[in-house]
Formats: structure tokens, C-alpha cells, sequence
């Protein structure tokens, strides 16, 4: 493996430049932090799209630029010894990860299917290509997008983390264009301020009530989300373009396995046809109104979901969960299982998924168009893995029973469940025993206003996949530098605040 030149004159702070939008909105953080002449940058690049951009700009002289997937291309060696070393030195659950990588299983296996072995071999050599950069620049911070994208961010996260390595990542607060910058997946430095002030805590001045959450949801956030769109062609573009790359040969990274061009524009062809089936399938078999007195409401998580995957991967199998809460709800209830409107850019979920719901006798298939705020308005509780639904519910004055990790966990109102076993019991005890309490919702958003920024992350993550799909169709770095530079003059003093946040983590 290749050895990298240390220099030591300033902190070392690693960049991932992962794919699409998430390279261009770090990069366009890291310009502020330059600004301080306190760092030096080493990137870790995840496409040769991105690299011929990062090399080309002159805007921040990268102390290294390393191209990630050469050190698992045309590699076809592994040591499962050295794995099961690995594991147990870094205190990995590997099998856990590799679950997530949505290449590896269940969600992104159309073009091709990873044999164990073909996985050994990546992560073996992600692992080791991260240890040796994390020894030998020795970086002060690691700075991602959210963790659990993919497998390789995840693996450079743990690492990072047992190296006592700060990682410094994005996490939504559930209030439109608020973000943490954490260095963990749930954000837990919500859930510790508020353990910490909760006691003496006494303003209850401001009223946090259905009012201010219906005003400030997350549901303007998953408007823009829906909305992205990587597309800078028009349509006689597009058929050139498509020429072109029939062509081309993709990048040998694992996304691109068992892929070509004639494959993917015919798979592209069958997934037209076959979202409409399934949109036809939802839109006739889900209910569009209220029709229950007397129900519990449970939001389906999008899949796949970074979130889910990572730090919930046990209640990942959401059929199997809805059975169990279906056989666990007071004998007088229904359970609303609500579809998640943003899986519609994930391509919804198959006919069959659906069936196995609307087959549950006392299940009502809830359309993704229903307002939540009225639903959550109207149930008894809300129930769910994990996600913004519960932190909503908690202005309605609504009782919330939660499987994950949350930042709004440790409120009264919250019901953590410790095992399937005690479901009945948790949800029952829940609806009757509920009180609302003022101070606590006071004081977590008291910790939330003090602890974030007020950006609009995802817009800009939207223009950054526009930026992205320039770089991919141009490929002309120039070019795609003229655009950054716009889109960096745009959005400049929200990448100061973000750098600012990044720095105050030092």
C-alpha cells in the first residue's frame, strides 16, 4: 500500500467526498475553515468523476487527495483471520455492517449479487486502507455527511471513533432547516444537555404547542427532499447522453457491479413501470380519511435509511414489526400504518409488501398523502422506530413509544420499549397513564435552539446534486468549477455557520 507524506505544521482534518451532493457541501465548509490557517485538508475521494474536480480547483491546495476504491479494485484476497482480529480489536459487529451496505443486500442487488467472499475482500481493504490513513495523518477531526450511507462510511466512523477520533457529521433536529453538528448518529448531545438541566430546570414561559409544530415540521424539509433532482439535461441532451454512454465503461467501484448502460437504461425502463404499478396499488388500496375513533398510529420508516440500518438494524424488517404491534394493541384500537411520502423517490415498496399489511385484520394501510399533523391530531399514541413523527406528537400531547434511540427519549412522555414481550403492557400503560408536562418539552427545545443552526441543509444538498450531475455529464472540471462557485457565493454565509459549528467542536 501506498505511503502517504505526513506533514505536522497545522492539525490534519480528513474530508470524506462521498458521492453526489456531499462532496461539494464539504468542500464548500472546508473553504471557511481554510480560512483560519490553522488546517490542512487530506480528502478521501469516493468517484474518479469527483477526484478530476478536486484536483483541478486551485481554491484549497489539498494536503493529499487518495482515491478510496483503489484499494479494493481488482483485489481478490482476504485473510479471515486478520477479520476476525479486526473485529474484535476495533469492537466491530462486521455481519451488522455489511447489512447496511445497501449493495451488498436487499435494496440496490438488481444488477448484481456480492457473494460472501466478494465481501470479505472490500471490507477487509476499506478497514485497512482506514487504519493507515488514520495513522498516518493523525487527523484532529473526521468530517463526513451522516454516517451509514454506505458501508465505507461507516467503517472509517468506527474506526475513527475506537482511535478516539472525533467524527463530525450532520444530523436533523425534526424542525425544518435545523441541523446538530454531532459526533454521533443520534445526536446525543441533545439527549445529555437535557439530562443535565432537566431537574432545575423552571421557564415554561414559551408555549411549544401543536400550533408551533405544524408551523415549523419536517414535512418542508421532505418536500425538498422529494424534490431532488440530479437531471441538467434537456430531452435531445438526454438521448446524445444516453448514447454516449452505451459506450462508456462505468467506474469499477462495488456500486457499479454487474452494471452496463444497455442494463441500466433497461432497468430504468422496468422501474417506470413497475412504480406505477405499485403507486396504482397504493392509491386503491389505502385508506385517504380518517375513518377510526380509536386507533394507533404508526409511521412507516423510508427504506433503505441510514438511521434505521445503523443503530436500529434489529426492528429493520418493518412487516414483522407491524405484526408484533398489531399483536400487542388494546383489543378496541386499529393500527394506522402510515406510508412515508418520501419513499416515493425510493420507488414505494412492492405490491407484495403492501398486501402483507392491508392482510393484518385490525391494520388499516394509511395513504402517504394524509396530513400527519391530523392524524397524530386524532390518535391515541404514536408508535415507531425512530424519526421526526414521535418528536411531533410530543406537541400534541400525545403519547409516544419509541424502539430506537431518539434525541426526545428521555421525556416522560416517551415510552423506550426493552422487549416485544412487554409490548401490550407498554402500549396500554402509555394511553393510560400519560401526563403531559410542560417543563420537559420547554427544556428540550431550550437544548435544541442552543445546540443547532438554522441552515437550509437540504436545499442545499438539492443544489449540490444538480452541482454533482453537472461534474458526471460535463466532464469538465472547469466547467463544474464555475458552477461551485456560484453555488459557494449563494450559500456562503450558511457555510460560515456551518464551519463555525465544526469548529467550536475542536
Amino acid at each position: 500500500m501506498e505511503k502517504f507524506e505526513t506533514n505536522n505544521k497545522k492539525e490534519n482534518i480528513l474530508v470524506w467526498l462521498d458521492f453526489d451532493a456531499y462532496s461539494y457541501v464539504n468542500f464548500g465548509a472546508i473553504i471557511e475553515l481554510a480560512k483560519l490557517e490553522k488546517f490542512d485538508f487530506i480528502g478521501i475521494v469516493t468517484t474518479k468523476q469527483d477526484m478530476s474536480f478536486f484536483e483541478h480547483q486551485k481554491i484549497i491546495p489539498f494536503k493529499k487527495l487518495i482515491y478510496y476504491p483503489d484499494c479494493y479494485i481488482n483485489k481478490s484476497d482476504f485473510n479471515l483471520d486478520k477479520l476476525k482480529e479486526i473485529e474484535t480489536k476495533y469492537e466491530l459487529n462486521l455481519w451488522s455492517d455489511v447489512f447496511t451496505e445497501r449493495s451488498f443486500y436487499l435494496y440496490w442487488t438488481d444488477f448484481y449479487k456480492f457473494n460472501k467472499e466478494e465481501i470479505f475482500v472490500i471490507i477487509e481493504k476499506s478497514i485497512l486502507f482506514f487504519i493507515q490513513v488514520l495513522e498516518e495523518f493523525q487527523p484532529k477531526m473526521i468530517l463526513t455527511q451522516y454516517i451509514g450511507e454506505n458501508i465505507s462510511n461507516l467503517l472509517l466512523y468506527k474506526i475513527g471513533k475506537k482511535m478516539n477520533i472525533k467524527t463530525i457529521m450532520p444530523v436533523p433536529m425534526f424542525i425544518h432547516n435545523r441541523i446538530i453538528l454531532s459526533d454521533n448518529i443520534v445526536g446525543r448531545e441533545i439527549i445529555d444537555e437535557y439530562k443535565k438541566i432537566i431537574e432545575n430546570f423552571e421557564d415554561t414561559s414559551n408555549e411549544f404547542t401543536e400550533k408551533y409544530i405544524k408551523r415549523e415540521n419536517f414535512s418542508q424539509t421532505l418536500k425538498i427532499q422529494s424534490t431532488y433532482n440530479p437531471n441538467i439535461l434537456n430531452s435531445s441532451q438526454k438521448i446524445n447522453h444516453y448514447k454516449k454512454r452505451i459506450f462508456t465503461n462505468l467506474e469499477p467501484i462495488y456500486k457499479n457491479k454487474g452494471k452496463s448502460q444497455i442494463k441500466l437504461i433497461k432497468n430504468k425502463f422496468q422501474r417506470y413501470f413497475e412504480i406505477r404499478k405499485r403507486e396504482k396499488f397504493l392509491n386503491s388500496n389505502s385508506i385517504k380519511n380518517i375513518e377510526d375513533n380509536n386507533f394507533i398510529l404508526f409511521p412507516m420508516q423510508s427504506m433503505p435509511e441510514a438511521k434505521v440500518l445503523t443503530i436500529s438494524p434489529f426492528y429493520s424488517n418493518q412487516i414483522t414489526l407491524i405484526e408484533n404491534i398489531a399483536k400487542s394493541i388494546p383489543i378496541n384500537t386499529i393500527l394506522y400504518v402510515k406510508e412515508h411520502p418520501i419513499q416515493k423517490t425510493k420507488l414505494w415498496r412492492s405490491v407484495e409488501f403492501y398486501k402483507k399489511i392491508i392482510a393484518i385484520p385490525n391494520v388499516k394501510l394509511v395513504h402517504p398523502s394524509v396530513d400527519s399533523q391530523e392524524l397524530i391530531a386524532n390518535t391515541k399514541a404514536v408508535i415507531l422506530i425512530s424519526g421526526g413523527t414521535g418528536f411531533e406528537a410530543i406537541f400534541h400531547k400525545k403519547p409516544v413509544i419509541l424502539f430506537s434511540e431518539e434525541i426526545y427519549e428521555e421525556l416522560s412522555t416517551v415510552t423506550k420499549v426493552s422487549k416485544f414481550d412487554n409490548l401490550h403492557k407498554e402500549i396500554s400503560e402509555a394511553i393510560t397513564n400519560f401526563k403531559f408536562n410542560i417543563k420537559e418539552i420547554n427544556a428540550l427545545m431550550t437544548v435544541i435552539e442552543n445546540q443547532s443552526i438554522s441552515i437550509p441543509y437540504f436545499t442545499i444538498i438539492k443544489e449540490g446534486v444538480t452541482l454533482s450531475a453537472i461534474q458526471r455529464n460535463k466532464k469538465n472540471p472547469e466547467v463544474t468549477l464555475q458552477y461551485f462557485k456560484k453555488f459557494y457565493e449563494k450559500y456562503e454565509e450558511y457555510f460560515k455557520e456551518y464551519a463555525n459549528a465544526i469548529y467550536s467542536r475542536f
